[in-house]
């Protein structure tokens, strides 16, 4: 019995592009393929192929891809040469590898009319790429290092319609930029962002109710004014 197993992983990096320093959400994806042990019915323990990942993904997440040994070429296709060629003989079965960014790159607005599973009301969600650092955790911490995330935002307020041309200002404003060098994000935390663009969309916005601010897929903060 042939088969295909394919285990997905997430990094957070940055990098430049154009001279822009910036920022991403990687998805990696790993192919194992080959034939089902006769005895234990499976490819191979998906635990194993991350055991064998873990030493590599260490490399990459939240660091300044350029930084990385050997990742001369940080495009995806670059990306995923270096990883190629460091997977190969490591994962278990290993067959191939793909990476792509998490999120839209582009200035994408979706209205979410159903309340999210804490109550929340109408809102509008958008993404934005940059990179940032954390300057005032300890030195050993991972989020001192320069990395990046494909952020997340959504706005509920009573006008969603309304949002949009204020939602396309604050994404322009951090879009492709380091976090760090915009006046009022030096500690550029999901906190802080949420609360600047909330002082940003207060002016402009009727009935702001909450703006939520998620670096990755695994947590978000909600931020409601004060």
């Amino acid at each position: 019995m042939r088969v295909e197993l394919i285990k997905t992983y997430q990094f957070e990096a940055a990098h430049s592009r154009g001279g822009k320093l910036h920022g991403h959400s990687y998805i990696i994806e790993i192919k194992c393929a080959g034939k089902c042990d006769a005895r234990l019915g499976w490819l191979v323990d998906y635990g194993d192929i991350t055991n064998a990942f873990d030493p590599i993904y260490r490399m990459l997440d939240h660091w300044r891809l350029e930084d990385v040994e050997g990742l001369q070429d940080t495009s995806i296709a670059g990306v995923e040469a270096w990883l190629h060629a460091r997977l190969s003989g490591v994962v278990p079965q290993y067959h191939s590898v793909r990476v792509r960014i998490g999120g839209d790159c582009a200035f994408t607005a979706r209205h979410i009319m159903e309340r999210d599973a804490f109550g929340e009301p109408g809102r509008v969600r958008f993404g934005f790429e940059s990179a940032h650092f954390l300057p005032n955790v300890p030195a050993d911490h991972k989020c001192r290092r320069m990395h990046g995330h494909s952020f997340q935002v959504e706005v509920a307020a009573d006008d969603l319609p309304a949002l949009e041309p204020s939602l396309r200002s604050v994404y322009d404003a951090l879009d492709r930029k380091c976090l760090n060098e915009i006046a009022g994000l030096e500690n550029a935390t999901s906190e802080q962002v949420a609360r600047w663009i909330w002082n940003r969309l207060l002016p402009d916005v009727n009935g702001l109710h909450s703006v939520t601010v998620a670096e990755t897929c695994t947590a978000r903060c909600v931020y409601r004014g004060g």
